[in-house]
């Protein structure tokens, strides 16, 4: 991961998710981390492109499809 793409809203996701320790969606992260869905969402994409994030999108019982977000693990240097 480059820590020099991840700014202070990445960090306000990240920690939104590593909170509940379970996948989320756009909308749940937007609640935890208190962000616009709308800014929930560019970010997500952003940490998935950079390799922070991976993504599932899951269809529900009335067939409406939603993203399903989880924090990948994050390699040590060294």
């Amino acid at each position: 991961m480059d820590e020099d793409h991840i700014n202070a809203v990445d960090r306000l996701i990240l920690l939104a998710m590593k909170r509940v320790n379970k996948p989320l969606s756009t909308y749940q992260i937007a609640k935890n981390a208190n962000i616009s869905w709308s800014t929930a969402n560019t970010h997500c994409y952003k940490l998935k492109s950079i390799g922070v994030l991976d993504m599932k999108r899951v269809k529900n019982h009335f067939g409406q499809t939603k993203v399903m977000w989880r924090a990948l693990e994050r390699k040590k240097r060294g």
